[in-house]
């Protein structure tokens, strides 16, 4: 055991390793400022129980020089006892230094002390530190899922049931539900908590999350599956909060030449006045739930299923619907003609008096022009 000299000793010549001072002059024994060296004041504190009282005797009762004139604050700027001396982020490596990285606190796997002489820390406490998971670990999914509370193996250090890993998800597809804290590489990489994509998906790549779960920084692991917006509305996906049809389809787009936007909101909220709003339901399946089987467990694009007629997705049509007539309109033709007076049957139709226009409708079908044009009746 190495002998630090109380504050007799205190009024030798400070002794740098490199300065040939004689050991016989010496208040500290050789490699007390070498982290290598079994005699630096670290591992000497930590043989005394951490007693920073014997420190104080020379340097201060804040450490801050005293008889010794040599302060501790020059190397420890916030003095010697802040967690940083011990747990400085730049001196970790591997799994902590990853999870500072992700905001994870400290807190969420141990007990954190008020203070460093907190009992339970390390005065009087042997390494190793315990682990004791937090809120994060325990978090469950709603309705929930989990099968057990979270929990660390310290024989093979090896979390379970862990959300923060996907341990309460119960996807078979997941690589590293059940982390081990000292295997290397990186078990956190998309699929280790989740398949990509997680069971119950359609087929899809990782960049195609951002779909229906947005792209928000930092809010990925929080307890909450994002779904677009969150307003929990279709429209959360696709559509945006007054509507569920496109515009926004899956990938964006906003435009009506493009087919998963096209004709959607002149179908469903019916701006021509010639037919009251068509119900998606006229044209697609509509799910229960966002897991409802054939939802999101089918791959793109949207099935087609109409009542009569037939989709053409390669030429966008629509044929022998009865809504269109004889036509054949072009979905991604919006507000260029497609569904005007003239193309569902002629103006006016056959067996009427030729000399008729288009303004002559309302002499006989009084219902043309409120919303009841297409509803299956012919008005007179």
């Amino acid at each position: 055991m190495i002998a630090i000299v109380t504050l007799a000793g205190c009024t030798v010549a400070r002794e740098r390793d490199d300065a040939g001072v004689a050991d016989d002059e010496r208040v500290h024994a050789r490699g007390i400022l070498d982290p290598a060296s079994e005699a630096f004041h670290g591992r000497e504190l930590a043989r005394r129980d951490w007693d920073f009282a014997l420190c104080a005797t020379c340097h201060g009762d804040e450490l801050d020089g005293g008889t010794s004139a040599v302060s501790c604050l020059s190397c420890h700027v916030d003095g010697p006892t802040t967690c940083e001396t011990c747990h400085a982020p730049a001196s970790m490596a591997g799994p902590h230094l990853a999870h500072l990285a992700r905001d994870v606190a400290c807190a969420e796997c141990h007990v954190v002390p008020a203070a460093w002489d907190d009992a339970g820390h390390i005065v009087g406490d042997a390494a190793p530190a315990e682990v004791r998971l937090g809120a994060m670990a325990a978090r469950d999914l709603d309705p929930p899922r989990r099968d057990g509370p979270p929990a660390y193996d310290p024989a093979t250090r090896t979390c379970a049931n862990v959300y923060c890993h996907g341990g309460a998800f119960d996807d078979d597809l997941a690589r590293a539900p059940a982390p081990v804290w000292t295997t290397a590489g990186d078990q956190a990489s998309c699929g280790g908590c989740h398949g990509v994509p997680p069971s119950g998906h359609a087929p899809a790549a990782v960049e195609d999350c951002v779909r229906c779960h947005g792209a928000a920084p930092g809010a990925h692991v929080d307890g909450v599956v994002d779904l677009g917006d969150n307003s929990g509305t279709c429209g959360a996906c696709h559509g945006d909060a007054s509507s569920p049809a496109p515009p926004r389809g899956l990938h964006g787009e906003r435009f009506t030449t493009a087919i998963a936007v096209g004709a959607h909101r002149a179908h469903v909220e019916a701006p021509s006045g010639l037919r009251g709003p068509i119900a998606c339901a006229e044209c697609h399946v509509m799910p229960a739930a966002v897991d409802t089987p054939g939802h999101v467990d089918s791959a793109p694009p949207a099935e087609v299923i109409l009542a009569s007629g037939t989709w053409d997705r390669e030429a966008a049509t629509c044929a022998g619907t009865g809504c269109h007539g004889a036509a054949t309109p072009v979905w991604t033709r919006v507000g260029l003609g497609e569904a005007s007076c003239g193309t569902c049957h002629g103006v006016p139709p056959p067996g009427h008096d030729p000399a008729l226009g288009v303004f002559d409708c309302v002499t006989c079908h009084p219902a043309f022009d409120e919303g009841q044009h297409l509803d299956g009746d012919v008005d007179l």
